[in-house]
């Protein structure tokens, strides 16, 4: 049995149905796709278990205005939940290390009521905090879906480092384990999260950074499916269509990777709930 094994439990809690050019800006916005809202819990050897977006509360229908339930037309069957889902695996919310948002949208901060106060730990990128709430962003976002909660989420500040489209991220545990990655453009300060296995601690290529180990990629929203990275299509749901190219083509750029075991996405709906191991 590998001890420093990590694994990534796939969780899908609900679903959105909308307009087909928000997840592929080529296709017609006059038909609509149901797609996936992605959880994922990691259990890691040394941090324990870090949970990665809440996705759908049970209640999301209520905790959305008008206008975002026209929008993303939200589905929640009852067990799907992240909560519940957890319930199922024996778990509660008080034994989540880490709670860990990637941006702000509500499909994303819906259930984090569920786990504030409880889980051990919420953090998020302060320029996604600070920022995004305050620009053209805030429209896809229910600030109270998080704002409650400000005192005990924290939130860390990007750095310059080696990796990413834009050169900017944070080391959440401080050891390489799991980076935290800048990839704006569908929010200004949304990250994709590298969970590195083993690290060395260096890198065996700085120019591009690519890991001497496995590592796997939750890309949350940078691309909405496997079809964005493979063709380098935007999804149509951002207003930096340069910088969404760009962390889209470090998709690709670190997928092409031998040792990357997988980039998920957080709505492609040919990602099915599944437990990766590395």
């Amino acid at each position: 049995m590998d001890k420093n094994a990590i694994k990534i439990h796939i969780l899908h809690c609900g679903t959105i149905t909308i307009p087909a050019n928000m997840a592929y800006i080529k296709d017609s916005a006059l038909k609509r796709v149901t797609l996936p809202v992605s959880v994922y819990l990691v259990e890691h050897p040394v941090h324990g278990k870090i949970l990665v977006e809440t996705g759908l509360s049970a209640d999301c229908n209520k905790v959305m205005p008008l206008y975002l339930r026209d929008f993303y037309r939200p589905q929640v069957e009852k067990g799907q939940a992240a909560v519940e889902q957890l319930a199922a695996m024996g778990l509660s919310p008080e034994d989540i290390d880490l709670v860990l948002i990637t941006h702000n949208d509500v499909d994303h901060t819906c259930a984090l009521k569920d786990f504030a106060g409880r889980a051990k730990r919420i953090v998020m990128a302060e320029h996604e905090y600070f920022w995004s709430c305050r620009t053209v962003y805030r429209v896809r976002q229910v600030w109270d879906t998080y704002m409650p909660y400000k005192d005990i989420i924290e939130r860390p500040f990007y750095f310059g480092t080696a990796q990413g489209p834009i050169g900017r991220g944070f080391d959440l545990f401080g050891d390489d384990s799991v980076l935290c990655i800048a990839c704006p453009g569908h929010t200004d300060g949304q990250m994709a999260v590298m969970i590195n296995k083993a690290p060395s601690g260096r890198f065996v290529n700085a120019a591009d950074g690519i890991y001497g180990n496995e590592f796997a990629i939750l890309a949350s929203d940078v691309a909405f499916s496997q079809r964005n990275i493979d063709d380098l299509v935007i999804p149509g749901y951002g207003f930096a269509r340069k910088r969404q190219r760009k962390s889209i083509q470090w998709l690709k750029t670190m997928q092409a990777d031998p040792k990357c075991v997988g980039v998920f996405c957080s709505h492609d709906p040919d990602v099915k709930p599944q437990t990766i191991e590395y």
